[in-house]
């Protein structure tokens, strides 16, 4: 198992803007493995930056998808690369629409929405982003565009405190609700000191946690079993408090923790779902291994992160997932991603981007 320096967390991203900057070789570090993985993440990240300002969300691809672009403006901030944070942030406010909200993703070639459905979760870590931004920069040009961003969720709001997921591709309004957006929301919501997060943790609380088995349900009436609302939900609310968040990382490893080879590695770590479990999401293998640290469990931590690392290849990217393997809703991609990559960063560096 990688075994980790242990150094405050900014020392450890000292040795990593050190590393980016040239100021300390990757050779000379080379016993500080994390950072060395960090800042080859670092280095894929910018490597997919365009000339449109965005970042493609995929090696290859043609998309940038709205979620992406937040994960890569919390990561560059993080590495201290806020010259590329803020080009993105500039790009996005130009596509923000009147309502206040964002695309689900963006044509890199004509700027126009490839996915024109307009989400709750996406537009909360739009708002996520500008917060981590803001908080390393001391730049907080961006606010009002994530409090729009913000109030144009909040639209979507319901009497048991919960937000219906937004507006499909059709431009409709649906009526479900994602515990996933809601935690997104709640953390966006909280860290602008908004009073309808008060409002969406009562939903989180008595809604959508499942007393019994001690985890997140997916949405308002819907128990299917998925990782990462878990994972997020103790990022986003810490180990415990009114329920006891942490236990939902004891529930993704009974039914989701597996261990899968591919040509790049053997790595163990979680599934997106759990029918059944059979691939490694290293996306979401990344947010559960943060959400052992906020849990205090530095061990686990170590480890999940050294699972990630086995999968990075020489370009310092990450595949979104190890198998490709198809679920009730798409099909994983095994390309390197903007998500899993940019995580990666943030693992490393111990940075909770649900609470900046």
């Amino acid at each position: 198992m990688t075994q980790f320096i242990k150094l405050p967390r900014y020392c450890r991203m000292a040795l990593v803007v050190a590393l980016l900057s040239g100021c300390l070789s990757v050779q000379s570090a080379r016993a500080v493995e994390p950072v060395d993985a960090a800042a080859k993440a670092y280095g894929w990240l910018a490597s997919q930056m365009t000339t449109r300002g965005l970042i493609a969300s995929y090696t290859g691809g043609t998309q940038a998808y709205t979620y992406d672009q937040s994960v890569a403006v919390i990561a560059f901030s993080v590495a201290g690369d806020t010259v590329r944070a803020k080009t993105i942030l500039l790009a996005m406010q130009k596509l923000q629409n009147t309502s206040g909200s964002f695309y689900g993703s963006y044509s890199l070639s004509t700027l126009k929405a490839g996915d024109a459905s307009q989400w709750v979760g996406a537009n909360a870590w739009v708002a996520l982003a500008v917060a981590s931004y803001g908080k390393i920069t001391g730049d907080h040009s961006f606010d009002a565009m994530a409090k729009k961003a913000l109030a144009w969720c909040l639209k979507y709001q319901q009497s048991d405190g919960g937000l219906n997921g937004g507006l499909g591709s059709n431009g409709k309004a649906v009526t479900w609700a994602s515990t996933e957006h809601n935690l997104d929301a709640y953390a966006a919501c909280r860290y602008f000191g908004l009073p309808a997060a008060t409002k969406i943790k009562t939903f989180l609380d008595n809604v959508v946690w499942d007393a019994q088995l001690l985890r997140f349900y997916t949405g308002r009436k819907d128990p299917s079993i998925f990782s990462d609302v878990n994972a997020l939900g103790v990022l986003a609310l810490g180990a415990s408090g009114t329920r006891s968040y942490g236990s939902a990382l004891s529930f993704n490893e009974l039914r989701m923790l597996n261990t899968q080879v591919n040509t790049r590695c053997i790595a163990t770590g979680f599934d997106f779902d759990a029918s059944p479990a059979n691939d490694v999401w290293l996306e979401g293998t990344a947010q559960c291994a943060l959400a052992y640290s906020v849990a205090a469990k530095p061990v686990s931590w170590n480890y999940y992160t050294s699972q990630i690392m086995l999968d990075q290849d020489a370009s310092g990217g990450v595949q979104y997932s190890m198998k490709g393997t198809t679920d009730n809703h798409f099909t994983f991609s095994t390309v390197n991603c903007v998500s899993s990559t940019g995580w990666l960063v943030l693992v490393v560096a111990n940075y909770n981007p649900m609470r900046p």
